[in-house]
C-alpha cells in the first residue's frame, strides 16, 4: 500500500492555458515598460517605436487575460477573487493588478495615438480620438508612471506565483522571476524592428538594439546563475539532462535561439545594415519561441518532474480545448489583433505626424 502511494503519478495542476497567459502578459508588461522608458527618457527620438511597442503590448495585453479566464474554466472563479479578501495570495494580488494594468495600457496607447495623428486626416470613425481639448503630451508621463507601476506588479506577481511553491524544488529560486522577465523583454525589440522593416519605417532603433542586448545578456546570466546556484533549485536544474531527452531538445532549441538573436544584435549594432524582411520575420519567430519555450519548460514540463513520488509524472498534449486547440486559438486571436492594428497604423486609416517611410 505504501509502495503504491509513493509511485502514484501526480496530476498536473497547470494546463497549457497558463503557459499562454504567462507568455502574453509577460510581453505586454515588458512592452509597457519599454514604451514608458522611451517616453520618459528618449522623448521625441523614438516616436513610432513607442507607438508600435504599445500596439504590440495592447494586443498581447488583451489576449493574456482571455487565456487566464480560460485557465480558470468558469466565470465564478474569477468573481470569487473580488468577493474574498486574501492579500497573502499572489493569485488574488494578480486579480487586482491585471484589470488596472490593461486599462492604463489601453489609455497610454490611445493617448500616444492622439499625440501622433492629425485630426484632419483621420478616418471618420476615429475622429473621436481627438475629442475634448487637452494636451495629451502633458498627461502621458503621469499615465506612463502608473502603467509602469502596474507592469512591475504583473512581472512580480507572475514570478512569485510560481517560485513560491516549495514542493517543486526547481521553481523555488529567486532566479525564476528574472528568467521570465528577461525572456519576455527580449521579444519586444525584435518584434518592433520587424514591424519597422516590413513597413519600411526608417526611424533610428539604436535604443532597441541596446535593450535587446541587455535582455539577451540577462537571459544568459539568469539561466547560468540558476544552474550554478548551490540550492535545491540549482541541483534540480543541473539534473534536468537525466530526466529525459525532451530536456535536451528544449536546451538545444534555447541555445540555437539565443545564439542567433545575439549574433543579429551584434551585427546590427551600428544600425547601418539593411537585411531581408524575411530574416527579421524568422528572428522574431525565434525570439517568441525563446520566450514561449522557457515558459513551457518551467510551467508544464517541470510539472512532470518527481515531486511527492519517485517517477516522472506523464503528460501528453491533447488536441482538445485544454491542449493544442487552446494554444492555437490564442495565437490565432493574437495574430488577428495584430493584423487589425497593423492595418490601422500603417497609413491606411491613420496619418502620423512626422512619420518617415523608406
Amino acid at each position: 500500500m505504501i509502495r503504491e502511494l509513493l509511485t502514484h503519478p501526480q496530476e498536473l495542476a497547470w494546463l497549457p492555458w497558463a503557459v499562454q497567459y504567462f507568455f502574453f502578459i509577460g510581453i505586454a508588461a515588458t512592452g509597457a515598460l519599454i514604451a514608458v522608458y522611451l517616453r520618459l527618457f528618449h522623448r521625441g527620438q523614438y516616436r513610432l517605436a513607442e507607438l508600435i511597442t504599445l500596439a504590440i503590448a495592447v494586443t498581447t495585453g488583451i489576449v493574456g487575460p482571455i487565456a487566464l479566464s480560460a485557465d480558470l474554466h468558469q466565470p465564478g472563479r474569477i468573481l470569487n477573487f473580488y468577493l474574498s479578501f486574501t492579500p497573502w495570495s499572489w493569485m488574488w494580488i494578480g486579480a487586482i493588478i491585471v484589470p488596472f494594468f490593461v486599462v492604463f495600457l489601453l489609455a497610454q496607447f490611445l493617448l500616444v495615438l492622439r499625440e501622433n495623428t492629425d485630426p484632419d486626416k483621420l478616418f471618420k470613425g476615429f475622429k473621436a480620438l481627438h475629442w475634448f481639448n487637452f494636451n495629451e503630451s502633458k498627461i502621458l508621463p503621469w499615465t506612463g508612471i502608473c502603467l509602469a507601476l502596474f507592469a512591475f506588479g504583473i512581472l512580480l506577481y507572475t514570478g512569485k506565483e510560481v517560485n513560491i511553491v516549495q514542493a517543486q524544488a526547481i521553481w523555488h529560486t529567486p532566479w525564476l522571476p528574472w528568467v521570465l522577465f528577461f525572456t519576455a523583454l527580449q521579444t519586444l525589440p525584435m518584434l518592433v524592428k520587424t514591424w519597422q522593416r516590413l513597413a519600411n519605417i526608417t526611424e533610428n532603433n539604436a535604443c532597441l538594439t541596446r535593450i535587446q542586448f541587455i535582455a539577451l545578456s540577462g537571459v544568459l546570466v539568469t539561466l547560468v546563475g540558476w544552474g550554478l546556484s548551490e540550492t535545491p533549485a540549482g541541483a534540480a536544474f543541473r539534473s534536468l539532462p537525466e530526466q529525459g531527452s525532451v530536456w535536451f531538445t528544449i536546451g538545444l532549441g534555447l541555445v540555437v535561439y539565443w545564439v542567433s538573436l545575439m549574433l543579429f544584435t551584434v551585427l546590427t549594432w551600428t544600425n547601418k545594415r539593411t537585411l531581408s524582411p524575411y530574416l527579421y520575420l524568422l528572428l522574431s519567430l525565434m525570439s517568441l519561441s525563446l520566450a514561449w519555450t522557457i515558459r513551457w519548460a518551467i510551467l508544464m514540463q517541470a510539472q512532470t518532474l518527481p515531486k511527492y513520488n519517485i517517477f516522472i509524472n506523464p503528460y501528453h498534449l491533447s488536441w482538445g480545448f485544454d491542449g493544442a486547440l487552446g494554444i492555437i486559438s490564442t495565437f490565432g486571436l493574437w495574430i488577428t489583433l495584430l493584423i487589425i492594428v497593423w492595418s490601422l497604423l500603417n497609413d491606411r486609416w491613420f496619418t502620423f505626424k512626422g512619420a518617415h517611410h523608406g
